[in-house]
C-alpha cells in the first residue's frame, strides 16, 4: 500500500525492495514471514521497512486458497518469487455469487484456479466495489491479505485500478484496458470477434442490422466497433437507431426487445454483446410474436454452454474465459520474473460458432 513516510513522501512496497535492492516477491515473503528467505536477508527488509515507516502487513480475515499442485505437477513450474494471488474483482460479477446466471467469470476463475494448482500458488479472494470511493477500503484489504501480486478482473474505475496499483504489487488487468495506464492486460480479441459478427449476418444478406450493446467497458466497445468495422466493409451505413442498450442480461434483452416494438425498428438481425442479453432477447421476440431466425436473426457472443440447448441453437461468437484466466496468470508469473519487460497486451483468439439462430436471406 502507498503510505506515508514521516510525513513526506508516499512509500510503497517498491520503495522497501529498493533499500536491500530485492524483489517485491522477496518483500513480501520476508515481511509475510514466509519461507524462502535468508534470514540475514529477512532482518535487511525488516530494517528497510522500519526506516520507511512502511505498515507491516497483517490477516484479519481467513483466505480462500487452493494452494495444491494437481497430480501432474512438475516440481520445476514452482513459482518461489510470489505465493499468494489476490482475485480481485467488482460484487456483481463475483463468481462466489449464488444464483449468478452467467458463465463467463465463473469460467474465467477456474481458469485462473487451474493456473495456480500448476504452479503451486495460492489463491485470495477480494470483492471491491468498483468505484472510487472505495479505494481506500480495497487497499486496506489487501494489504491485509499476504497478497504478493493482483488480478484485477473487469474493474472499469479508472482511479480505482490506478490506487490499486500504487500498492506497487505485481498486477494484471483481465478484460478491461486502460491506455494511460502501465498495465500488463487479457482479454479476447472483441474487436476481431464483432467484425467476424457483422461479417457473418452481412454474407447471408442482410444489411438492417442492429447491436444490443452492454455497459460502458472497452471489451463492449471493442465488439461495437467490430460490428461498425462489419457494417463499413460491406459498404452498409450505420444507423444509431438500431442500437439498443442490452445491458448483458436476460433482462436487459427482454427490455432492448420491448424497444424494438416501441420504435418500430425493421432490422432483420441483431448482434447482442453477450449471450445472457440474446436469450432474453429470443425470448422477448417469441412472446410479441416473431420467430428466430425466420422473422429476425441474431448472433450472440460468448459461447455459454446453453447456447446449444437454447431453441434455435444460438449462432454466437466463441471467447475463452477460462484461457483467459490460465494466461492472466501466466502473465503475472511472467510479470514478477521479468518486471523490466515492456507492457504488453494479450489477445486470446475468438470464433464464430454457426448454429440456427441466422437465417439467409440470399
Amino acid at each position: 500500500m502507498t503510505q506515508t513516510s514521516k510525513g513526506h513522501k508516499e512509500v510503497n512496497i517498491r520503495d522497501v525492495a529498493n533499500r536491500p535492492l530485492v524483489s517485491v516477491g522477496t518483500v513480501s515473503r520476508s515481511l509475510n514471514n514466509r519461507p524462502g528467505v535468508e534470514e540475514d536477508l529477512r532482518e535487511r527488509v525488516f530494517k528497510a521497512a522500519r526506516e520507511l515507516n512502511y505498515q507491516l502487513p497483517r490477516r484479519t480475515e481467513p483466505e480462500i486458497q487452493i494452494g495444491k499442485p494437481s497430480g501432474n505437477f512438475n516440481p520445476s513450474e514452482t513459482v518461489t518469487e510470489i505465493s499468494h494471488i489476490a482475485f480481485c474483482c467488482r460484487p456483481i460479477i463475483s463468481p462466489l455469487r449464488s444464483g449468478e446466471e452467467d458463465p463467463y467469470f465463473p469460467s474465467l476463475l477456474r481458469g485462473v484456479e487451474a493456473e495456480c494448482r500448476r504452479y503451486g500458488l495460492h489463491l485470495i479472494y477480494r470483492i471491491i466495489e468498483d468505484e472510487s470511493r472505495a479505494l481506500e477500503q480495497g487497499r486496506k484489504m489487501l494489504l491485509e491479505s499476504h497478497a504478493d501480486a493482483l488480478l484485477l478482473i473487469n474493474f472499469i474505475d479508472h482511479k480505482l485500478v490506478g490506487g490499486l496499483t500504487d500498492l506497487g504489487l505485481p498486477a494484471v488487468l483481465v478484460d478491461h484496458l486502460f491506455p494511460d495506464l502501465p498495465l500488463d492486460t487479457v482479454s479476447n480479441d472483441n474487436y476481431s470477434g464483432g467484425v467476424s459478427a457483422a461479417r457473418h449476418l452481412v454474407k447471408k444478406g442482410h444489411r438492417r442490422i442492429g447491436f444490443l450493446d452492454g455497459l460502458p467497458h472497452s471489451t463492449i466497445q471493442q465488439r461495437f466497433e467490430g460490428y461498425r468495422r462489419g457494417l463499413e466493409e460491406a459498404g452498409i451505413p450505420f444507423t444509431p437507431a438500431y442500437v439498443l442498450p442490452g445491458n448483458l442480461t436476460l433482462d436487459g434483452g427482454i427490455a432492448a426487445a420491448q424497444t424494438v416494438f416501441e420504435r418500430d425498428l425493421d432490422c432483420t438481425a441483431y448482434f447482442c454483446s453477450n449471450d445472457w442479453s440474446a436469450f432474453g432477447f429470443m425470448q422477448a421476440l417469441r412472446t410479441r410474436g416473431l420467430r428466430v431466425p425466420e422473422d429476425v436473426s441474431i448472433i450472440g457472443f460468448d459461447d455459454a454452454e446453453t447456447a446449444k440447448l437454447v431453441s434455435p441453437a444460438l449462432t454466437t461468437v466463441r471467447a475463452d474465459p477460462v484461457g483467459i484466466g490460465r494466461a492472466a496468470v501466466r502473465k503475472l508469473i511472467e510479470r514478477v520474473k521479468y518486471p523490466n519487460l515492456p507492457i504488453t497486451q494479450t489477445l486470446l483468439h475468438t470464433q464464430l460458432i454457426e448454429r440456427d439462430s441466422v437465417r439467409s436471406l440470399n
